[in-house]
């Protein structure tokens, strides 16, 4: 999956993200860690890729990393801002 690119922008804000569907006008706003998350799906990854990336760069435990993963990626399929393939 990775974030879909059509009628999708994003500005970065003192850390934090805002991620704007131009075609349903919805928004999603970020902390820091869903920054850095959202740009990990610029590329493929798998919910288990970014659980990784979150765990090592935030030196928190794998079970807590794998539930924000995915709460995130469940914050943006409801959304309509993901490309699954």
């Amino acid at each position: 999956m990775r974030l879909r690119e059509d009628g999708v922008t994003w500005q970065e804000i003192d850390g934090e993200l805002v991620i704007l569907d131009l075609a349903s006008s919805t928004y999603l706003t970020t902390n820091g860690s869903g920054a850095f998350t959202a740009k990990l799906l610029q590329e493929d990854r798998t919910t288990g890729d970014l659980a990784d990336a979150l765990a090592a760069e935030y030196d928190i435990p794998a079970d807590v990393a794998r539930r924000d993963a995915e709460a995130f990626v469940d914050a943006l399929r409801d959304r309509g801002l993901l490309v699954e393939e």
